[in-house]
């Protein structure tokens, strides 16, 4: 049944670089330096929507205003001519897409303008053949027409002395040869006009032979030719565009999706909206376009390759495929050359999955059982030595439809994958025993196991992939035959218990399990009931507190101990570690368990189990910097392991924090952006909060709202189940509400010691709630709510005596300091000794930065205020690049306040004038400087490139006489405030 879905994305997913190329170009055409982009890239993969993008963008009114394209009385703003070339043979109709090209200048500038560029009657009269109407009928041409290709360089030439003509010629691939020649021409001989074309051709349809090759070739030796190549959606773009399409899918069926399409929007969108119905016809006879031109023995060569996978080694092919070497070899060769399949390594890979899928549709019944046979034995014989194949071995020899054969296959599989730790092999082959077991002669002897204990690897294989519902389905299939094992019981029973639990978010299911796996198990003479008595007494410590948490934890390490497991043990000291986290007392000695259970020999799942609680709790602890390397090596382990989707998720949430927190945004906004897609419904808020607070910081308030209005439906289903979520997000609106001046932010401030009271979070996350709460509410000479300040004297005498707490408080006391009018000199010792400290590490840089700006404030009140100059113009230089753009904005306000300027700078007042000066683009610019940003954060909010905006930088500061960036905002500050000093 198909999900209701949009036809296309109604944003264009990716292609940020694409497009700002795009637009570069267009910018550097706009100033009389003509440019040719030429896009490629293969079927469907986008082209068309990246051009389309980039015309509305350069169509609008916004991106004009202030462009060097902008409409004025000499220069009436861009006009844009498309041109679409058509498949009409290898000759086709000459200028066949110029056509179209000039009938859109002659409707966007009228007959008179176009005569006039194409200058003589000549060119007139050419012209006349492609332009109806142009010619004036009772003049006589000064020389027969005939020069197409001339007529319509000068006409070009000529319209782009007063017009910026933007010029699209879309599938360069069908293009005649006079459109080709033009192109050439146009974009290797034309200067100082003010022209951009924009070209886009398949890269598949591009053999060796094709006519188009040798004048991409010459292209390519021209310096004013831009190349932009448009590649497949990456996993994590197809998640984006299947969001916007169908939002709500399961992660499993989108990374099936990406698969599937092989990145190409077009066919993301057309799964999408197939769902889990068959291939029609339509799309199939699309995919197999290029198959069906092949030859009968090219067909049977990739047909055998369909039933094989995406990807055949060549002696595989060579042993499955029933053709002789030479004939195979020339079948081989023809289906690469039309691009049905391409060389890849030691064998060969179909271009997309989806060709695979609809070519193995096209196997008769009888070849296919015939194919996959001689799969099964070829395999069998030479490649059964790797889970892959020993699990390919199996598969082929069900298609085959041999029963007993696919079980023993499938058998060897999993032992294979036990020994190689492969948990999405493993639950897959142990499923598929279990759907066989019924349907083989001595199923129980041939496996070597029992059927319950069948479930119970399938349940811990799927509990290692982070999968609880299929986990907690095979723990109940598996009770439902168990009736007497007292061991395999009580496992299954623990396993129903730890998934149910991880369903529900609640340790209050089914209380009962946990006893009744204990009563299973206290009599069992044998060591694995000892391992297994271990893992539920875990368990039961993390359900309880105080003494019987202490005891059930201190029994479970005891128990693993003598039993030597290291799994079992590593869990306990994570259990350890968690219920001293808890403890105000014991906080501190948290990390001596985890630091012992990373050092022992685990299984790559267990060791993502400790290495998600050691990055949690060095983040905790205010070890930032550890907590990146422990946390990005432990990321890169599950990776590797193929189990990111279980502690991989916690691990990049952790990881992302940490990064921001150390000044490193654009590595913490990959870990973040994964997270959130890898996290459930449910979990996902906390990275939607994290990404919010990013933006936030680094004065971004209109991608922060349209980032929780396009979130507004997940966020609050996080929250509904979830009190301690919904608190949290209180403390993300207090830090959006933050100033460097305090303001009356009572309401907000309660808002946030309530969430830090009520929460279930982590203790120093609360500390930092109070830590915002001070902020809202005191700043130099003002004094806090009464009630408030109360509640945050009682949070602080509360605090124990360790390293983070201390450096919390210290920051806590100093805002209150300020806020009660302390003397000026003992308030810059205590800010001084806060901003040394923090920068060592031990807090984020957000609170760096925010100390650093009430230095500088304390040192105003002092008197010292080249110090404070100095600072706050490192501070507005600084914190950009740190993702703390806000931080940067404060220090520019704080110095034009406080009438500051670095040694050297001249008066604000006489800048006044200069600044008025700038164009209207340099003072956009100069504005968004002003902001904190870098330049490409000013190209990506104006649409410019990098480039260009270090260009407008470099400009503006040598037109006002400012030696930095924090000096010319500080100078822009100075003209368009008038406040004074708080």
């Amino acid at each position: 049944m198909s999900m209701p879905a949009l036809s296309s994305s109604p944003r264009m997913v990716g292609r940020h670089n694409e497009l700002a190329a795009l637009l570069e170009a267009f910018d550097e055409g706009a100033a009389g330096h003509p440019r040719t982009v030429v896009v490629r890239g293969e079927a469907g993969v986008g082209k068309t929507r990246l051009v389309q993008e980039f015309l509305a963008l350069v169509t609008t009114d916004d991106f004009g205003s202030g462009h060097p394209a902008a409409a004025t009385d000499d220069a009436p703003g861009p006009v844009v001519a498309f041109g679409q070339c058509v498949d009409l043979g290898p000759i086709g109709a000459p200028f066949g897409p110029i056509r179209r090209v000039l009938r859109d200048l002659h409707d966007a500038v009228g007959t008179d303008a176009l005569r006039e560029a194409a200058g003589s009657a000549a060119a007139i009269a050419s012209l006349a053949a492609l332009v109806p109407g142009i010619a004036d009928a009772t003049a006589e041409p000064e020389e027969a027409a005939g020069e197409f290709a001339e007529a319509i360089e000068v006409l070009l030439e000529g319209l782009s002395r007063r017009r910026h003509v933007v010029v699209l010629l879309e599938d360069l691939q069908w293009a005649d040869a006079a459109t080709m020649a033009l192109l050439k021409t146009l974009a290797s001989t034309l200067r100082g006009r003010r022209l951009t074309i924009v070209a886009t051709y398949r890269s598949d349809d591009i053999d060796r032979f094709h006519p188009l090759r040798p004048v991409l070739a010459e292209l390519d030796r021209t310096r004013s030719v831009v190349r932009v190549e448009v590649l497949p959606l990456t996993l994590d773009e197809v998640a984006e565009q299947v969001d916007q399409l169908a939002g709500g899918l399961d992660p499993r069926v989108v990374d099936a999706l990406a698969k599937r399409s092989g990145g190409i929007p077009f066919l993301v969108e057309e799964l999408v909206d197939l769902g889990d119905r068959a291939l029609p016809d339509t799309l199939r006879e699309l995919v197999l376009a290029r198959y069906m031109r092949l030859g009968a023995d090219a067909q049977q060569v990739v047909r055998t390759m369909a039933a094989g996978g995406v990807h055949v080694d060549d002696d595989v092919l060579a042993a499955v495929a029933m053709l002789d070497e030479r004939t195979r070899d020339v079948a081989v060769r023809e289906a690469i050359d039309t691009r049905v399949i391409a060389a890849d390594g030691a064998g060969y890979a179909f271009r997309h999955a989806l060709t695979r899928e609809a070519v193995e549709a096209e196997m008769l019944p009888s070849e296919r059982v015939r194919v996959h046979r001689r799969y099964a034995e070829h395999l069998g014989a030479h490649r059964s030595d790797s889970p892959d194949d020993a699990s390919a071995v199996a598969e082929h020899w069900l298609a085959a439809r041999d029963l007993p054969a696919a079980f023993d296959a499938t058998v060897a599989a999993l032992r294979q994958s036990r020994t190689r730790f492969s948990p999405a092999t493993s639950a897959k082959l142990a499923e598929r025993l279990a759907e066989l077991w019924g349907q083989v002669p001595d199923a129980e002897a041939r496996a070597g196991t029992t059927l319950p204990a069948l479930h119970l690897d399938a349940a811990q294989a799927w509990h290692d992939l982070g999968d609880a519902e299929r986990a907690l389905r095979s723990a109940n299939e598996g009770l439902a035959v168990c009736p007497d094992d007292p061991l395999i019981r009580a496992a299954l029973i623990r396993q129903r218990y730890v998934q149910t639990f991880n369903l529900e978010h609640t340790h209050t299911s089914q209380p009962a399990d946990l006893d009744e796996a204990v009563a299973l198990l206290e009599d069992v003479d044998d060591p694995r009931a000892r391992v297994l008595l271990s893992r539920v007494l875990t368990n039961m410590a993390i359900d309880e507190h105080g003494t019987d948490a202490a005891e059930h934890a201190a029994r479970a390490i005891a128990l693993a101990e003598e039993a030597g497991d290291d799994a079992a043990l590593a869990v306990a000291l994570t259990v350890e570690a968690w219920r001293l986290a808890g403890d105000e007392e014991q906080e501190s000695a948290a990390l001596a368990p985890l630091e012992r259970a990373v050092a022992l020999r685990l299984d790559p799942s267990m060791r993502a189990y400790v290495g998600n609680a050691l990055t949690h709790m060095l983040v905790s602890a205010g070890r930032l910097r550890e907590a990146v390397v422990v946390g990005t090596q432990h990321y890169e382990d599950v990776v590797r392991a193929g189990i990111e989707r279980g502690s991989g998720a916690a691990i990049a949430q952790s990881v992302a924090f940490a990064l921001f927190a150390t000044g490193e945004p654009e590595a913490a906004l990959q870990y973040a952006r994964r997270a959130r897609r890898l996290m459930s419904q449910a979990d996902a808020a906390s990275a939607l909060r994290l990404l919010s607070s990013h933006l936030t910081w680094d004065d971004r308030p209109r991608e922060r709202d349209d980032l929780l209005a396009a979130e507004r439906g997940r966020i609050d289903e996080a929250q509904r189940p979830h009190s301690e979520k919904a608190a949290w997000w209180a403390v993300e609106r207090a830090d959006a509400a933050l100033t460097l001046h305090a303001q009356e932010r009572t309401n907000a401030a309660t808002a946030v010691l309530a969430a830090a009271e009520q929460s279930e979070s982590g203790r120093t996350a609360r500390r930092y709630a109070v830590l915002t709460a001070a902020l809202l509410t005191h700043s130099p000479g003002r004094r806090g709510d009464a009630e408030v300040r109360a509640h945050i004297e009682r949070a602080l005498d509360g605090w124990p005596d360790n390293e983070l707490a201390g450096r919390v408080s210290r920051f806590v006391r100093a805002v209150l300091a300020d806020g009660d009018g302390a003397p000026a000199d003992e308030r810059v010792a205590a800010w001084r000794a806060i901003v040394d400290e923090l920068t060592t590490g031990g807090m984020p840089t957000w609170h760096l930065q925010t100390a650093r700006c009430r230095l500088a404030w304390a040192l105003i009140d002092a008197g010292e205020r080249d110090a404070a100059a100095d600072l706050l113009a490192a501070v507005t230089a600084e914190a950009p690049a740190l993702g703390v753009a806000r931080a940067a904005r404060w220090a520019a306000e704080l110095a034009a306040q406080a009438r500051l300027a670095p040694a050297g700078t001249a008066a604000a007042e006489a800048s006044a004038g200069v600044i008025a000066s700038l164009t209207p683009r340099e003072l956009q610019v100069l504005e968004l400087v002003a902001e904190g940003l870098t330049n490409p954060q000013i190209g990506q909010r104006l649409f410019i490139s990098p480039k260009t905006a270090s260009v407008h930088v470099s400009a503006i500061l040598a037109k006002i006489g400012a030696a930095n960036r924090a000096e010319a905002a500080a100078l822009y500050s100075a003209t368009t405030s008038a406040a004074s000093p708080a």
